[in-house]
């Protein structure tokens, strides 16, 4: 894979940033794709090609045991739609507005990602790269469209933290930290390529662990890989166990560049990471 292009590396952020302030936007070069959407007035584009952000960190965490919602008669397989039921309540769309200037003219270029409900006092995890430059931050949850605010989060660990402006009803997602190994089946949750009518589902295996990959801000260490299939839109949104527990955040997708062919190849931030993260922010 490509490295990523080098840019400007993101300001530090130690506190709560409203919504309004705008972190650097950074380019990542063909090969990591950052899977978040954009569309402006011209037309559609991926974000991560043209506008996105991205890091990561490592923490460690006790592991859980794991009990599958409901296992298949194939050896290894998981029951998907109940993964779904359990994940899909906690599971959150976003969508934002940023306003663009190119000489005398300005208009505004939307952008789509994924979230996950931490509690229930309306915090909501997602990619830094998802929300990086929004004037507005609307979050859909379960069909009602609410306003949030950016707390605060890191460009370079890709991880920001959202404060809903309306918390009723929300459904906080069970994670589980330190529990994920090769093979196992997982799915992914989320918005993809930002189309209507509820979340996209896919499903696959933890493929490895431990992957780093370079991006336009530096290297996203410790991630997890995955075949389930990971679109624009997808960013921030959940892979989850056979229980229905949310193991990671799902960040990025290899493409093919030049020579190189990548098929079914997605990474993902650890959530024990995430949650770290996310902590200083909350």
């Amino acid at each position: 894979m490509a490295p990523a292009a080098p840019a400007d590396r993101p300001r530090s952020t130690t506190g709560k940033q409203s919504s309004r302030r705008r972190p650097h936007r950074l380019a990542a070069a063909a090969g990591i794709t950052l899977a978040a959407v954009v569309a402006g007035a011209a037309g559609g584009y991926v974000a991560g090609r043209t506008s996105s952000n991205d890091g990561a960190a490592e923490t460690t965490a006790a592991p859980v045991e794991v009990v599958p919602v409901a296992a298949t008669e194939a050896a290894g397989a998981i029951d998907v739609a109940a993964v779904v039921a359990a994940v899909q309540p906690s599971t959150v769309s976003i969508t934002t507005s940023v306003r663009q200037q190119q000489g005398p003219f300005s208009g505004y270029a939307e952008g789509a990602g994924t979230g996950i409900v931490l509690d229930t006092a309306g915090h909501v995890l997602t990619n830094a790269h998802v929300v990086a430059g929004a004037d507005t931050v609307t979050v859909n949850v379960g069909g009602q469209d609410r306003s949030a605010e950016v707390l605060g989060g890191s460009l370079v660990d890709d991880i920001a933290v959202l404060q809903l402006d309306d918390a009723t009803g929300v459904v906080p997602a069970t994670t589980a930290t330190g529990s994920v190994a090769v093979g196992d089946a997982v799915v992914a949750i989320g918005n993809a390529l930002a189309l209507e009518g509820g979340p996209t589902v896919t499903q696959g295996i933890v493929s490895a662990l431990g992957r780093s990959i370079e991006t336009s801000s530096g290297q996203l260490d410790g991630l997890l890989q995955t075949d389930a299939a990971i679109s624009s839109g997808n960013s921030g949104g959940p892979l989850a166990n056979a229980a229905g527990q949310v193991v990671g955040i799902n960040t990025a997708v290899a493409s093919s560049s030049g020579y190189r062919q990548a098929s079914n190849i997605g990474f993902v931030i650890p959530i024990d990471q995430a949650l770290e993260i996310a902590s200083q922010y909350m």
